[in-house]
């Protein structure tokens, strides 16, 4: 993909484009770094959940709800620091990501990890107030579209000179709130691409509890099908799990594509300072 600029002004299709010409190009070496590292979340995060599902009556305790919070968040910070990542070779490396392996990649996680965990830990407080949504539907989707402009924040802090979380913030929604409209239309777009994967294994999931009420008596229970489909359950619940940090990946990346966009049409940003400030993370 030799036309690949993040700094260019671009509409949104092209934007969106940009995503899948990236992944369609590199989606074997892509979808191996995120097994690679996600994986491990996705199995424990899909164990606790298939675990209620077999067992419905089991109440979760605070201490297993609040790891799981904690589990995930720290998922999602390294899903979103394996991105960007990926992202800045492909950048400052000609348009192809040659020479970026597994051991390389695991240099550079930890300290992009930490980075995208503290943005996420600050930023959360504004990120809850898509609660409403569950309260208030109206005021809750006000809230969401308000706060979209703060996911601009991981490209700022990650592809450019270091600045304090507090003026990262303040700089993703200058930005964010200057192409307003276009980053809806994006996050849209992705929530219905996320959407459609998500129902990849809820569906599967959703027949497979209807068909385990129809299979096993309750009170005789059979052990073959209760196997049969605990197993499975497991297995979807893992698969759904890793599937939720997909759609992460693919909504970082296009977040970040647009935060290219709008910083080529409405700033100056000198291509080769970002290429000196990505050499320094190896």
């Amino acid at each position: 993909m030799n036309n690949y600029q993040l700094y260019r002004h671009r509409s949104v299709s092209d934007n969106v484009n940009m995503v899948f010409d990236f992944v369609g190009e590199n989606w074997k070496k892509w979808l191996k770094m995120m097994v690679y590292f996600l994986l491990p979340f996705s199995v424990i995060l899909g164990i606790a959940i298939a675990t209620f599902y077999s067992d419905t009556e089991t109440s979760m305790s605070s201490t297993a709800y609040v790891l799981f919070i904690v589990l995930f968040i720290l998922g999602s910070a390294v899903a979103t620091a394996l991105e960007m990542l990926l992202i800045q070779w492909y950048e400052t490396h000609g348009g192809t990501l040659d020479g970026c392996n597994m051991a390389t990649m695991w240099r550079m996680m930890p300290g992009a990890t930490l980075r995208c965990l503290l943005l996420i830990v600050t930023s959360l407080p504004i990120l809850l107030l898509s609660v409403l949504a569950i309260i208030i539907p109206i005021a809750g989707l006000a809230a969401i579209f308000a706060v979209l402009p703060v996911f601009l924040s991981a490209p700022i802090m990650m592809l450019e000179p270091k600045d304090s979380l507090l003026n990262v913030i303040k700089r993703a929604f200058s930005l964010g709130y200057k192409k307003w409209g276009a980053l809806i239309l994006i996050s849209l777009i992705m929530g219905l691409v996320g959407f459609l994967l998500n129902n990849a294994t809820t569906f599967p999931l959703g027949m497979l509890v209807s068909l385990k009420e129809l299979l096993v008596d309750p009170n005789t229970g059979s052990v073959f099908w209760s196997f049969v489909t605990d197993i499975a359950t497991y297995v979807l619940c893992v698969a759904g799990s890793f599937i939720s940090f997909i759609e992460m990946g693919l909504f970082i990346h296009a977040i970040t594509c647009h935060y290219g966009s709008v910083t080529a049409e409405v700033e100056d940003i000198d291509l080769d300072n970002d290429i000196d400030n990505f050499a320094q993370l190896k």
